[in-house]
């Protein structure tokens, strides 16, 4: 079985309009929480994580609070006492550093005095992180910074579907969500030294001058990948629109690659010279992902939404060859604005089925719709397209043997639950030690299910 992602074109109107820089808005606040001292499994360097990053935001003219080691009760009068000040325009940071569990798909941070018996009390003896973002939000921020470097090892296992790591979130307009590591993955503490891996290159990144939010979580990213072997990959979400700076100043050359379209950062003006109409662009790019040159399709697309944030073809293009070069941070990323544009997704997985193995289907996902079609292969479940709100959960599993699925539960018109498991695109089918089938599935699995999972996630938000 050897399938891939089909995205569906659609042609809208050209616009030239030019994206404005993001440059300053009325207030800089941040709450910076650091939680350590852990009645079970305390943690070294959250104290010294927070007090690193406030200062390192204060220099950027950041009003931050600062509050170390706080119990729910705490937590929650930090929390709504920090959202009462911020008002409309404002940019906002929010970092933690501390214990953070994931319970059903939700993330949730974790207060010194947390002692749940089991996962029903859990939620309600922690904060839940959507919930910090979903407030800064209506508070009417323009810029919002959400920072967690709370994935590290979980030692709070009374809790069934708390899995190690912390799980995918989406971003509303104007937010960007920054993990210490990818979803389910945990990150170092590094006990050895004064911060956590992740903290220690945020710090040194944020201090670097002319960096845009994209390139200094882009650094942190590289700075991490390569201290840890690859073992630990920041992941960020982002929905901010144009380019923010929280320094001056001119950037040093990017660690990988230069600049592409380098700007000034107190100007509102770009300094790229004049590029070709969007119409080339795309016609170019489309054939560049055809032929196989991904980078240079992705390249073709940026150049096109930065004359139109919004286009919609752009962001399709873009999208798809994120998906091709598996850069699922920002796939997922560029595929929540694709979707709110009005573009179509259409996913060619494999359907499992426990006595059967696997055969092709064709899951289609929009801001209205989500669609289920079997391509063949014996199946029970019969096709199906339900309102995006049906949609119930979209989470990665493993099975016994290995196998990793993207369960799906929808809601039908009966209001019950369909539970659908799906392999990757690029899984195999072998026999057990039986006779029955088996999903082979490559090392990529699990990253690619859990980035379709979160843009399926994204679409009903």
């Amino acid at each position: 079985m050897k399938l891939a992602l089909c995205l569906m074109l659609f042609a809208i109107p050209v616009c030239s309009q030019r994206r404005d820089l993001v440059v300053e808005s009325s207030q800089r606040l941040a709450l910076v929480v650091g939680n350590a001292a852990y009645l079970k499994s305390p943690l070294r360097n959250p104290l010294n994580d927070a007090k690193a990053v406030a200062s390192a935001l204060g220099e950027l003219g950041f009003q931050t609070e600062t509050a170390l080691d706080l119990p729910l009760r705490a937590l929650e009068a930090t929390v709504n006492r920090f959202v009462g000040r911020v008002r409309a325009g404002d940019t906002v940071v929010f970092y933690y550093a501390g214990h953070g569990i994931q319970l059903e798909g939700e993330n949730y941070l974790v207060p010194t005095d947390f002692d749940a018996k089991d996962e029903a009390d859990a939620k309600y003896v922690s904060y839940s992180a959507s919930r910090v973002q979903e407030r800064i939000e209506k508070a009417g921020a323009r810029v919002i910074v959400v920072i967690l470097d709370a994935c590290r090892n979980n030692p709070f296992q009374a809790t069934r579907s708390s899995g190690g790591g912390l799980a995918a979130m989406g971003s509303g307009k104007g937010t960007l969500i920054a993990f210490a590591t990818g979803p389910g993955k945990t990150a170092d503490d590094n006990p050895r030294g004064a911060n956590g891996l992740f903290t220690t290159h945020l710090i040194s990144t944020l201090r670097e001058p002319g960096l845009s939010l994209d390139q200094v979580f882009s650094r942190v990213r590289e700075k991490v990948y390569r201290e840890s072997d690859g073992r630990q990959v920041p992941w960020t979400v982002s929905s901010v629109i144009g380019d923010v700076f929280l320094r001056g100043g001119t950037a040093a050359p990017a660690p990988v690659a230069a600049m592409v379209n380098p700007v000034n950062p107190l100007s509102r003006k770009t300094e790229a010279p004049v590029e070709p109409v969007a119409g080339d662009l795309l016609r170019d790019g489309n054939q560049a992902l055809e032929r196989g040159d991904f980078q240079d399709a992705i390249a073709k697309a940026q150049s096109l939404l930065r004359t139109n944030a919004n286009h919609k073809e752009g962001l399709l293009l873009l999208t798809s060859g994120y998906y091709r070069t598996q850069d699922w941070v920002h796939f997922v990323s560029t595929a929540r604005q694709a979707l709110a544009a009005g573009n179509t997704f259409q996913f060619l997985m494999g359907h499992h089925h426990t006595l059967t193995g696997a055969h092709a289907a064709v899951v289609s996902i929009s801001k209205e719709k989500i669609s289920y079609k079997s391509l063949g292969g014996t199946c029970n479940q019969p096709p199906f397209e339900y309102p995006i709100t049906s949609l119930s959960s979209a989470q990665v599993v493993s099975a016994r043997q290995g196998e990793v699925f993207l369960n799906v539960k929808v809601l039908d018109e009966k209001n019950k639950v369909k539970n659908l498991n799906f392999a990757d695109p690029d899984s195999t089918i072998a026999q057990d030690e039986n006779g029955l089938p088996k999903v082979v599935s490559p090392p990529k699995a699990a990253a690619q299910l859990q980035a379709v999972g979160a843009v399926l996630m994204n679409a009903i938000r």
